[in-house]
Order: structure tokens, then sequence, then C-alpha cells
């Protein structure tokens, strides 16, 4: 039902607007100033060098956004990037961590200024949460009969003004939670944090009176922002769908045909994303990602993740999250406004016992992932969560919220008793259950959590918001103590303009009155009077005496202020870990776009008649990171082919390969560079590597240095990016032999079997209990190679092993067993006869669960000091002659001349000495075709994770090319979704419309 408010002058729209528009302002503005408050006193970007960027974001999403910047402006390709690892498709990636209408922004900034740019979107994403709910606070609260946008703002111009300020204080809440700051370092989960809410509107719309558009269209969006985090917000929506619809008593019969019109909107909702999803899962499908996936990863998810006891002490402030599952420590922290809004939503006696138990049930099954990891799992996709634990807690935020909006405004249905007994006793009881977790905690745990101060604060807060909640009540009176009834203090009002507003008040309160006798209008709107006292009583206020509104005006002052500044020391708070200067990284960008600019450019010309193909190997450390713990992704910015990429959305047939090699440990998370493998880099193609000692078979080929100590290398040994073989192109790797593996590769592709590898005498010294030493003496002249199998465990949840530092008669070499330091050590030149003394130094760092691949537990005793020398170490040396053998029958095979070498196309020629296969060593994905002379060829994976295409013998043109795959037939299924869900929508609107005038 739309109510009847005539606005019948262009002054009365003019203030209509001003009325509904000011607190969607407030809204912006209230955690606009928080967050800009809290970078102030952080010395964060624009008050300081300090970047926002935490955990991830200096390692992959500062690169990212970089890449993206460049796409923006026509530098870059969005679908595809050589630079990715060796080379890949970039749909996937952009779908997932870039794909907000929010980062078109990004084409103003350059990619080294990208840590700005994060402050930019951090002041404009978190205001946009608290807009999005008060968005549905007020569809929810204020208009809920209102028919469409007009309407709705209409409607809410009868709210009294406290209402309109609960709720822009209860939205900045859900906006400044913890989820939002705690976890905001993954910039792309906010657009859900976004979405959420006006998907929630749309499901309580569709219940409430069968509108389906706006659950259709931010449905659609969410999953365009973001597919992760809008599939939470589908399935969201459909437990909310479920809540409104057990509360909604009018739909007695209708029922069953709300949800098959809930379920056709969802249905239509997911295929109008279609354009971005079907690409994504085919991706993904197709060998990107990894971790345990499926309905298995539920059997991994059993048990409990958090004593139900402690659970309440996780929303307390100061609580910073544990950014992996060894520290699950979720982003849930809210204002103790808000906590105590949910005590009273259940001490409030106006709400009625139905509205209750829906809601209540809502909310325990949300807050049951905070206990139970296997709900979470389920909320993460069927992944388990490898990092950042409670992926769905804005989730659960955004119910506690609803509750608290609810019960707040439901005191207007009270009188003065009930009602501050209402917030006595649940906020009173808020208070006593926080204050028993936190020593419930302390107790199990023997320490306060997450400190003393920190604990006692949140006490006080809760106290001190119940406090003057209860004042406010106290000091206002209802509109039925006044005059008797429900009458508006806005029915009697004049307005200066002859009480024209007035008039319109009057029209409100018939309708409403009656309407308030259902229980949708007991649900929607308290029935409650206007007040001109700011704030004026969370149950309202009809002509308060003079001291009672200056009461009222003073305890509203005072929760405001507290509120503001529990926000921003709140906000500070989870800004704390921030470090990362601004001017580092922009620094870094530049200093690495000069030292590879001693590459030769990519078009070269090669003297093969073709272009020069430059592939890095870049073994030095990262900026503003150790590269133990994992790879970066400024490779993007760089723009040349390389190991190094740091993304959830790799092809894993690349990673596998890499992995075989020794390289890495296969891992979700991606692969890099640590050390010379002279064998595979040859095979690779790696033409130049980046090194801090001279690598084997290489020369210096350029005098600017990198981190100080890193020089450019040409590797003479480098084969073309591609090249002939008669013999095998499959290999069955053996696990953790990762030089068996390369020698058959090499003899696979050389189709002549042969050993490059010498095993040299490996015995161990007497230990010292710091460290292992072995003496170790090669048979031959060459380089000295060492891995570490049980130091390399194959972690279920987390990239980590045993941590050791290597030495080399004395030399630091390398530190192994890390995220980023799975891989065969290049030990130096060895020389026959001439022993090396090889120290391995344990770092000790048991501080969290790792697990062998039977998921037995592992650590620095049993894995390291406790196996014998001859499974702890693989040492070999290699014959370089022996490799040059291999190598020059592989290029005996035919010569490959590069013609064009661009992100998504390839182009040679390739004089074949006989019918054979011609092996790209671009990474195999799905989506390549291929044409040899002008015809179209079938394209197969070479070794696992190459390409590999059948050529006859003499001259052949190649030419490849990549296209997404999923991209073309789901923009179609985009299209007709979205047609149909507006044709459907037509004819339905077409029906109600002849059905009125009949």
């Amino acid at each position: 039902m739309q109510l009847p408010i005539t606005v019948s002058s262009d002054a009365d729209r003019e203030h209509l607007f001003a009325k509904t528009a000011a607190p969607y302002a407030l809204a912006f503005l209230v955690p606009f100033v928080v967050v800009l408050a809290a970078f102030a006193a952080s010395g964060i970007y624009p008050f300081g060098d300090v970047s926002v960027m935490l955990y991830d974001m200096p390692l992959q999403y500062v690169d990212y956004f970089g890449w993206f910047s460049d796409v923006l402006r026509g530098d870059a390709d969005l679908l595809y990037s050589n630079a990715a690892g060796l080379g890949g498709g970039m749909f996937s990636l952009f779908s997932y961590y870039l794909a907000s209408p929010f980062n078109l922004l990004a084409a103003f900034w350059q990619p080294e200024d990208m840590p700005k740019f994060f402050s930019v979107l951090y002041l404009l994403k978190i205001p946009a949460c608290a807009l999005t709910c008060l968005t549905l606070l007020r569809g929810r609260f204020l208009a809920p009969a209102a028919a469409n946008l007009r309407g709705a703002r209409r409607a809410t111009v009868a709210a009294p003004w406290w209402q309109h300020g609960l709720l822009v204080a209860l939205a900045s809440t859900y906006a400044l939670s913890g989820y939002v700051l705690g976890y905001a370092s993954n910039i792309m989960w906010l657009d859900g944090v976004i979405m959420l809410p006006l998907a929630a509107l749309g499901a309580y719309r569709l219940v409430q009176r069968r509108s389906c558009a706006g659950l259709f269209a931010s449905c659609t969006a969410a999953v365009l922002f973001n597919w992760y985090t809008g599939y939470m917000v589908c399935l969201f929506s459909v437990l909310y769908f479920f809540c409104e619809l057990a509360r909604a008593e009018q739909l007695r019969g209708r029922r069953l045909a709300t949800c098959v019109r809930f379920a056709a909107t969802m249905l239509l909702a997911v295929g109008a994303s279609l354009v971005l999803l079907l690409p994504t899962a085919l991706s993904l499908l197709g060998g990107k990602g990894g971790g345990l996936v499926g309905l298995s990863s539920l059997v991994e998810s059993l048990g409990l993740s958090h004593n139900p006891l402690a659970v309440p002490n996780l929303f307390c402030i100061g609580t910073l999250p544990g950014v992996n599952p060894h520290g699950n420590t979720p982003a849930i922290v809210i204002s103790a406004f808000a906590l105590v809004g949910l005590g009273v939503f259940f001490a409030n006696g106006a709400v009625s016992k139905r509205a209750k138990l829906a809601s209540g049930i809502l909310f325990a099954v949300m807050a049951s992932s905070l206990i139970f990891p296997v709900w979470t799992t389920v909320w993460s996709g069927f992944v388990v969560e490898s990092s950042y634990t409670n992926r769905n807690g804005f989730a659960i935020l955004l119910v506690l919220v609803l509750l608290a909006a609810e019960g707040m405004c439901r005191l207007g249905n009270l009188d003065r008793e009930r009602r501050v007994r209402a917030i006595a006793w649940g906020g009173g009881v808020m208070t006593a259950v926080f204050a028993a977790s936190i020593v419930a905690t302390r107790v199990a745990k023997g320490t306060w959590l997450p400190s003393f101060k920190l604990a006692m604060l949140e006490i006080a807060l809760l106290a001190g918001f119940t406090v003057l909640a209860a004042a406010i009540a106290h000091a206002g009176t209802t509109a039925a103590e006044t005059h008797g009834g429900y009458a508006t203090d806005a029915v009697s009002r004049k307005t200066s303009d002859g009480g024209k507003q007035g008039a319109a008040a009057q029209s409100v309160a018939k309708p409403a009155a009656t309407a308030a006798q259902t229980d949708a209008q007991q649900d929607a709107a308290p029935r409650i009077a206007d007040s001109k006292t700011p704030g004026a009583n969370l149950a309202s206020a009809a002509g308060p005496a003079a001291s009672c509104r200056i009461a009222s005006a003073v305890a509203c002052a005072a929760l405001a202020i507290l509120l503001v500044g529990e926000q921003v020391y709140a906000s500070y708070l989870q800004l704390t870990p921030c470090c990362y200067p601004v001017s580092g990284y922009a620094n870094d960008v530049a200093n690495m776009r000069a030292f590879y600019q001693q590459l030769p450019a990519q078009d070269a010309p090669c003297e093969n008649g073709g272009i020069e193909l430059t592939r890095v190997a870049n073994a030095a450390p990262y900026w503003g990171s150790t590269k133990a713990y994992g790879p970066d992704n400024m490779a993007l910015l760089l723009a040349y082919s390389t190991f190094d990429h740091y993304s959830s959305t790799q092809e894993s047939r690349i990673q596998e390969l890499l992995a075989a090699l020794g390289y890495t440990k296969y891992s979700p998370v991606g692969t890099y560079y640590r050390s010379q493998n002279i064998v595979a880099d040859a095979l690779l193609g790696v033409t130049h590597i980046v090194d801090d000692s001279a690598p084997a078979a290489a020369t210096l080929a350029g005098t600017e240095t990198l981190r100080g100590a890193y020089n450019l290398y040409r590797n003479d040994l480098a084969l073309p990016l591609g090249w002939g073989t008669t013999g095998q192109t499959s290999v069955e790797w053996e696990e953790g032999q990762p030089f068996e593996s390369q020698n058959a590769l090499l003899n696979a592709a050389a189709d002549n079997a042969a050993n490059v590898f010498a095993a040299p005498s490996v015995s161990e010294n007497d230990s010292d209990g710091t460290c292992r030493t072995f003496t170790i003496t090669p048979a031959i002249d060459g380089p000295v190679m060492l891995y570490a199998p049980t130091l390399c465990l194959l972690d279920l949840f987390y990239d980590n092993g045993i941590m050791c530092d290597v030495y080399v008669d004395g030399r630091f070499v390398q530190t192994v067993g890390r995220r980023g330091s799975f891989n065969e050590v290049t030990l130096g030149e060895g020389r026959a006869g001439q022993p090396m003394q090889v120290s391995i130094v344990p770092l000790g760092d048991d501080s969290f669960e790792i697990k062998h691949k039977d998921g037995t537990p592992a650590d620095t005793q049993h894995d390291f000091w406790d196996v014998d020398a001859s499974n702890l170490l693989q040492v070999v040396s290699v014959d370089v002659g022996s490799l040059s053998e291999q190598l020059s029958r592989i290029k005996a095979a035919g010569s490959f001349a590069l013609t064009a070498y661009e992100n998504g196309h390839i182009a040679a020629t390739f004089n074949a000495a006989q019918d054979e296969t011609l092996v790209i060593s671009q990474p195999y994905e799905n989506g390549w075709s291929v044409t040899v002379n002008g015809q179209p060829a079938e394209l197969n994976p070479a070794y696992e994770g190459l390409m590999g295409v059948q050529v006859p013998a003499g001259e052949n043109t190649i030419e490849l090319r990549y296209l997404t795959p999923g991209l073309v037939p789901g923009a179609i299924v985009s299209i007709a979704s979205v047609t149909l869900f507006g044709v459907w929508r037509a004819a339905a609107h077409k029906r109600s419309m002849g059905a009125r005038q009949s």
C-alpha cells in the first residue's frame, strides 16, 4: 500500500527531498569522517606516508590494480597476460579481484600510485556500506508499503527525526565493523558488504508486495562485482527470504506462489550474471585454483572452531582478525551500541513472539558458523578456508544490525516504564553475557583477549550505551501518554506555509493507524510521534516539558559523542598493523623498471629473422617482504614473462609442472623463482636470470644492480619458446623427486636416454644441537643442487613446512621450507673431489600446526632432527657438458623463429626436420587455439603444463590465439536472462493493471 501523501508545491518538494536526502548524506559523512580521523591518527595517506596495505595487499592486490590501471588505459590486455606466471588467462583474476565498478577510478592513477588509490577506495567503499545499509533499514522500518522510490521518499517524511538518526547510527556501525576494516585488505569483498543490504531489502519487498526487481538487480550486481561474496549474498538472500516468509502472516495461502516467484527471480539473477560467472567457472574447473573443494571439504571441517562461551568475546573492540586458520579470530567486531540493540530486540515486548522466533533462528543460524567450521565451509563455497576465517562475517553483522534496529524502533510502541525496562534488561543482559565471556576466555586461555584494557573498555561501552539509551527513553513521553492514543505530533503541527505539511501528515494518520493492526505493519513501522527535539527519545516525544527536552537532547548528544569516539578508536585499532610506506612502493616500481630496461625489448629483432623472446627468472627478494614468504605480482607491471605470480586463480597445470621440476610446491597461492634450476630453466626458455651470484652457463648482461646485490645474467643454455621433439610429450612425475623429473623431461624432449646428474658423496658431521651439517664431495665439476623433501610438507591448510636456513661453507644461501621457498637450491659451483660444508639450521617456527598429506601433525623434531640424512637431503651435481649435448639434440629437431609474442597471441615459423611435435613453452590453458599453415589444428598439453601441436616436416607457419572460454555463451545467456526477466515482469505488471481497472 502506497501512503497517500500529497505534495502540492515546489517548496514542499524541496523540503521532502531535503528531509529524505539528509539521512543519506549523514550516513555517508559519519563513516567518511571516522575513517579519515583514523587515517590521521595512524599517519595513513593522505595524512602521512603509511599505506592502508595489509596482508595480501602489498603482495597481490597492489600489483593487480596497477595492471588493471594499464588495462583501462589500453596498455595491457584484460583477457591474457604473458607476465602472469609464464603466461596465463586473466579474466578469472579480473572477475574475482577487480570487477567492482569502483575500480574504474584506477584509470586516473598510475600503477606506482596504487597505495594512494587504496586510501581513496577505503573512503568511498566504507561509506557506501553505510548508504546501502541505511537503504535497507529505512525500507524495512520506515517505508514498508512504498510502491516505488518516490513513494518510499514520501513515506519516510512522516517518520520522526530520532528514527532517522537511530538508523543512520546503526548503518554506520555496520560500515565501520571489524569485518569491513579488518578484512578491507581484501578490498574486493567490500562489494559484497555493500550489496548485501540491497539484496535483503529485495527479498523483503518480494515477500511483502511481490516486487522482484530489487532482488534481481542486487543479486545480479553482487555476483558481477565479486562472484565470491556474490555467492554469499545469494545464499543469505535465501535464508532471509524464508525468515521474512515466516514472519508474514498476511501470506496465508500464497506462500507457495511467493516461493516460486523468489526461486524464479534468483535463477534469472544467476543467469544474468553468467557473462562473468560462466567463464570464471570454466577457468576454475579447468584447472585454476586449488585447495580442498566440494562436499569432501565438509569432512575436513568437522569439529568446533571456537568455544561457544568465547564467541561473544570475538565482538570485543580491538579484536584483530586472524588472517590464517591457525590464528582463527574472525573479523566481527561491531559497536557496543548495536550489541545493546540486539539485547533490546529480545527484551522488547512490542516485538511479536513470531518475529522474535523467526529472526532469532536466522541470527542463530548465521552465528553458528562462528562455532561450526562445516557451516563456514558452506559459506565459502565448499572450499576449506586457508586464511581470513569466517568470510561470511558481514552477513552475521547485518542480521545483528537489523535486529538492533527493530528492537530500538519498536520502543515507540511502549510506555515510558516498559521501554526503560526493555533497554535496561536488553543492555544489562548483553553486558553480563560479554563479561562472562571475557572471564571464560581468560580462564580457558590464561590471558585477557584482546587485552585487559580493551575487555574492560567493551564492558564500559555496553554499560554506557545502555544507561544513555535508558536516559533518553525516560526523558521522553509517548504520544499515547500525551494524547491518549497513537496520534502523531505531525498531525497537529503547523508549518510556516499555512499548515500544508500538517495536512499532509494528517492524511497519513488514519491509514497508518488502521494498517498498524496487521503483523506486516507492526513489523514495518512502529506507532510513534515526530519530534522537533533531535533524537528526542527512543520512544518518541510529543510536547515534553522543557527540562525533559534538555535532558533528552543532552543524553542524545552524549550518546552520539560516545558512538563516534568509539568508532574512531575502533577503526584506529583495526588500522594499527598498517606499516608499508606509500613512497616505498612507488620508488621500488621505479627501480625495477630502471633495472629491467637492461633487458632486450620484447620485439627486438633476432638473428634467426624473428623477434627476441625475453623470459626472466628473478631470484631477488620482493619489496616489503622476504621472498621466502611467497611471490608477488610486480611482473604484471613490468610486462615481462616470468615465474612469479601470486593468485588463487592461476592455472593449476603449470603449478603442477613447476612443482614437479623443483621450482615450487604445488599450492593454490602461485608460483615463484628462488634459485637457478639449470636443466628446467633451459627447457622453459629462461633467457635471463636475476641472482646475487653468477649462475652456471650464464654471462653478465647488465651493470645495474637490484636490491643492492642482484645482477642480470644472460642464460646461454636457453631454448627458444618453441622446439620440436619426436619423443614422448607426457611424463609421469614422481612426487618429491625433482631431479628425476627434470632428467625424465629432458630425455623425453631430446628423445635420448641420458643422465645429466651425478651423485656426490654425502656424509653427516656431528651435530651441536643447533643445526645439522653435511660434507658434500662432488664427483664431477658442475653446479651442486640440493632438495630437502621432508622440509617441504604437503600441508592441507596452509603453505608452510619446516623452515630452515641453508649455509654453504659458512655463507648463507637461502631459507627453505616456507611458503615461498619449497624449491631446489643451487649451492654453488662444485669441483670434483673438493668438499663443501652444508649446514641446515632450523628456525624453530612451530607456532601453528602443520600437517603431512595424510593429516598427521608435523614438527621440527619429527621432520628434521629425526629424519635420516638419506631421506632429508637429495643432492646432485649437474654435468653441464652432457646437458648441452641433450639440448643440441632438441635444437636439431627444427628451427623456430618467433614473429609475434603478444598477450593472447603468438605467431612463429618452424622449419621441422621431420613430422614431429612442436612444443611451445607457454602454459597450456583452455582457450588457446592454433592454426598450422592457416589450417586449424589440435592443441594438446605437452608435459602436462605446456602446449604441443603436431607439425609436418618442412617450413610451417604457426599462430596461436587466446579467448577466454565461456565468455561468448555467458554473454548470450546473460542477455537472454535479463530479457526474460523484463518480459515476465512486464506481463505481470500488465495483468496487475488490468485487474485494477476491472
